[in-house]
């Protein structure tokens, strides 16, 4: 992991390097610029030591501007090289040839030895372009380097404990394994992601989760790498380590190619268009000028450089990347994974969340599996299978369970498998209806009353019988309600899509705030989705388990919790790595952040482009004030989109 971090830390470096010693040159050019522009507004000498002085100050500006030429031109004209074999021309593009067309003409002015020359107009414009590319690569590695000081932060060693219960032995974070346990004393880091076994405390996460506050932990909890413990010592078991743990997935995350979005394809075809207009504007008004000035080439050529010089299509090519960029290392930050951008896009334009109940709005830590009816030996079968189920319920089975033999999850309905030696189920009420099973007269006895209570039942059935029953009164997530309710406050309608019993639903729905169907598999959540977007509405799903794969797949944005099930985290667009379920409005509201502030970039580029680009044309625009507007108009956009970088400090 700090590998991948350091090395985007030394492309970074690396590109700085660069633009320091372009700088130089380029403060150099403008310092013999000065001079010549000083002849051309006070008078010229006529002493022809001073005209040989004046030559001198022009073959000053070559040697001064061709090294800038020569440390930023070669990778941006790869970048248009790349984009001229797809079929595109864009921001690289327009530079390369502004730049050409700049350098170029001045150094055959001098050659010739008269006529305007314009180095430091070439040599900043490379400059200040490959500044906002600075800004671009600092967005892009901001959220791993935060990662990065986090893992330098990790204790340096751990207190594994051996398995014979002996004395703690030290050793560094990076030798835990998986199922290793672990003393966490009290004020300590937690050294990789941790499952409690025993012990309780208040832990920080704020680096993962987002939640400033500090929350209390007791057995069964999840506790991230990095997370500062409290006054209370943990002995815990090492549930992910490295690459897999939630610092890891961070950083892979941010380490990677920003994927290509609707938006940011749409930007780099109206980049393209502005390019094309561009030379054809640089072209006419060149001739235009050409013509007025009696058919001086060099004022049809001052005007053409100008057009090139002052097109902005920064907003479009280079801001719009920088501010997805910026968004998900905002975002990464508050524990809130971005896989997809394309989500970041298509959330601003939501109608509805669907959410699942049972791990999604309900806390599971605080969920236990209570014997309603049947033999002993029928619950416990019942539990060992829960216990493997895979299900948000499985943490509700306290204590060691052994594995199963022959376990067969069946998405939205329970688990099959042989426990000592008998094939059994244990699952849903309705499945075991629906499979015309027989119910004995124990824990049919209970079923209707506890279903009638709002209470969660699981059945157990085994020889075509269902012969054990128990039931799981789940508590909401702390601040569930409040997240429901900041969800309407932003326009969205919310809906419980659940397979639990109707009664159930309906509890937790109206508990919350919110509209709520039960009993409900799979396909039925999927049918409710393509019903909602058939009608028109963008759906948002966030969901935890294996049944709520399909209905994650099927949504136009799909959000899965940390205590999800890997098929969940396999199939979402986003996911959510604390506890706090306050994520899913902050994301869209972040999303809609991101969408204001696209527009209001692309709306400043056609205002700036569309004056900038007529006073040019007209030749109203010397190429020198041309490439200082444009590169105002640059670092506004670029600055606008990094800023996002803080979004969400202080919520």
């Amino acid at each position: 992991m700090a590998s991948a971090a350091s090395g985007g830390g030394g492309a970074v470096k690396f590109l700085e390097a660069r633009l320091v010693l372009s700088a130089f040159f380029a403060a150099g050019t403008m310092e013999f610029s000065l001079v010549l522009y000083g002849d051309a507004i006070f008078g010229a000498s006529e002493d022809p030591a001073a005209g040989s002085l004046h030559r001198v100050g022009q073959f000053a500006l070559v040697f001064f501007s061709l090294p800038v030429l020569l440390l930023l031109v070669p990778p941006i004209l790869r970048g248009a090289w790349l984009d001229a074999r797809a079929g595109h021309v864009r921001t690289d593009g327009l530079i390369v040839i502004a730049t050409a067309a700049a350098w170029g003409l001045s150094v055959w002015h001098v050659w010739k030895g008269q006529g305007e020359v314009y180095f430091e107009t070439a040599t900043m414009l490379l400059v200040l372009f490959a500044f906002g590319r600075r800004l671009e690569a600092y967005a892009r590695v901001q959220g791993r380097d935060a990662a990065k000081t986090l893992l330098e932060c990790l204790p340096e060693k751990a207190h594994r404990l051996p398995g014979d219960g002996g004395t703690a032995e030290d050793v560094p974070h990076a030798a835990l394994a998986v199922g290793d346990r672990v003393r966490v004393a009290p004020g300590e880091f937690a050294p990789a992601d941790l499952v409690v076994e025993s012990g309780e405390s208040d832990v920080r996460a704020a680096h993962v989760t987002g939640e400033e506050a500090p929350r209390s932990v007791g057995p069964g909890d999840l506790v991230p790498a990095g997370a500062v413990n409290g006054g209370g010592a943990l002995v815990a078991r090492v549930e992910r380590t490295g690459a897999d743990g939630s610092l890891g997935r961070i950083l892979s995350l941010l380490d990677q190619p920003l994927p290509e979005t609707r938006t940011t394809r749409m930007m780099d075809r109206l980049a393209t268009w502005l390019v094309v207009v561009s030379v054809a504007l640089a072209i006419g008004g060149g001739v235009r000028s050409a013509s007025i000035a009696d058919g001086s080439v060099g004022a049809g050529l001052r005007t053409a450089v100008s057009v090139l010089l002052v097109a902005c299509p920064c907003a479009l090519g280079l801001a719009t990347p920088l501010a997805f960029r910026a968004m998900r290392a905002a975002l990464a930050r508050r524990g809130v994974l971005v896989r997809d951008p394309a989500a970041l896009e298509v959330a601003a334009t939501a109608d509805r969340v669907l959410l699942d109940k049972t791990g999604t709005l309900t806390d599971v830590t605080t969920t236990h599996l209570e014997r309603e009816a049947g033999p002993d030996d029928a619950i416990h079968r019942l539990e060992r299978l829960v216990a493997h189920s895979g299900h948000a319920l499985a943490s509700a089975v306290n204590g060691p369970r052994g594995a199963p033999e022959n376990l067969v999850a069946v998405p939205g309905f329970g688990v099959r498998g042989r426990v000592d030696g008998i094939d059994g189920r244990a699952g849903s009420p309705a499945w075991m209806d629906r499979d015309g099973l027989a119910w004995d007269d124990a824990p049919l006895a209970r079923r209707a009353a506890l279903a009638a209570a709002g209470t969660t039942l699981v059945a157990y059935a085994e020889n075509g019988r269902v012969t054990a029953l128990a039931s799981v009164r789940q508590e909401l997530r702390p601040g569930a309600a409040q997240a429901v309710a900041r969800l309407r406050e932003l326009g969205l309608e919310v809906e419980i899509l659940s397979g639990d019993n109707d009664r159930a639903v309906a509890d937790v729905a109206d508990r919350i705030g919110a509209a709520g169907r039960g009993s409900l598999t799979p396909e039925g959540k999927v049918r409710r989705i393509e019903e909602l977007r058939a009608a028109g509405e963008c759906v948002v799903m966030a969901g935890d388990g294996v049944n709520d794969a399909p209905a994650l797949r099927a949504a136009d944005v799909s959000i899965a919790l940390a205590c999800g099930t890997a098929a969940a985290r396999s199939q979402a667009q986003v996911e959510v790595l604390g506890d706090d379920f306050a994520a899913v409005p902050r994301f869209i509201e972040a999303s809609r952040a991101l969408r204001r502030n696209i527009r209001g970039n692309l709306a400043w580029n056609v205002a700036y482009n569309t004056v900038a680009l007529g006073l040019a044309a007209m030749g109203k625009l010397h190429p020198l004030l041309a490439v200082g507007v444009m590169i105002g108009s640059s670092l506004a956009a670029s600055v606008r989109s990094y800023r996002l970088l803080d979004w969400g400090r202080g919520r």
